[in-house]
């Protein structure tokens, strides 16, 4: 392998960094006594953990969309393909999330939203609580497959002769192990999560309602991977 091909994300995007938002979270529920601050600023609809998931996400879709251009005149079609389906899904998560603008223009929801939509809002996931759900549960899963699992087997297969076109595609797409930390917060939360439903948890410190931050951390996992395909993508071959 060429030495541009081992390039990529440096630690203090991929390792330092991750673990800010949720101590951000959960500092600010625990230093806020009477929760005002803490309910207006950090978790309300207009909060931090909302506007930063959206705001991750917007550079997350640049990047992906960028790369896929690249990629359709250095690699080929097969390529650009994936990396737009990226952008796609990162565009729509971040639509979804700020309801396509209303939380940040202040319109009023169309009639069909407002009669149909649990939160009376302009976005399509809160249509139907089943729907978000299943979405949310196979983001995670692609995500722990995809950034806890296949990093490894990627780094196994590093310098193998002769790969394929479909080899060598399938090792470019397959997540680093930049993208680890940030699966495992994916995972490690929904877990919390899932553990104080399950077991009927309340501790203190847990307390604070997990899933906003879930959502954060599946943008800043999508985020990281586009990060670290872009900056491979400056050095692609047909060997990296």
């Amino acid at each position: 392998m060429s030495e541009a091909a081992t390039r990529d994300l440096h630690p203090s995007i991929w390792l330092w960094c991750v673990p800010l938002p949720l101590l951000i979270h959960l500092g600010a529920w625990q230093l806020d006594d009477h929760g005002d601050f803490f309910a207006r600023w950090i978790e309300s609809e207009s909060g931090l953990i909302e506007n930063a998931t959206a705001i991750l996400l917007i550079p997350a879709t640049i990047f992906a969309v960028a790369i896929g251009l690249k990629l359709l005149r250095s690699a080929g079609p097969l390529y650009a393909t994936w990396f737009f389906g990226v952008a796609l899904i990162c565009f729509g998560f971040a639509g979804e999330e700020v309801s396509w603008g209303q939380h940040w223009l202040g319109w009023d929801s169309p009639e069909y939203f407002v009669e149909n939509n649990r939160q009376g809002e302009t976005n399509f996931h809160n249509l139907n609580i089943h729907f978000g759900r299943v979405v949310k549960t196979i983001l995670t899963l692609v995500i722990v497959v995809g950034g806890l699992i296949l990093p490894w087997r990627r780094s196994a297969s590093a310098g193998l002769p002769n790969q394929t076109s479909i080899q060598r595609f399938l090792r470019y797409i397959t997540p680093t192990q930049v993208c680890i930390p940030a699966a495992a917060f994916v995972l490690g939360v929904r877990l919390i999560e899932r553990f104080k439903t399950w077991f009927d948890l309340d501790w203190d410190f847990i307390a604070v309602n997990l899933k906003e931050s879930q959502e954060l951390y599946i943008a800043l996992f999508l985020l990281i991977y586009v990060w670290s395909a872009r900056v491979r993508a400056s050095h692609l071959d047909q060997g990296a």
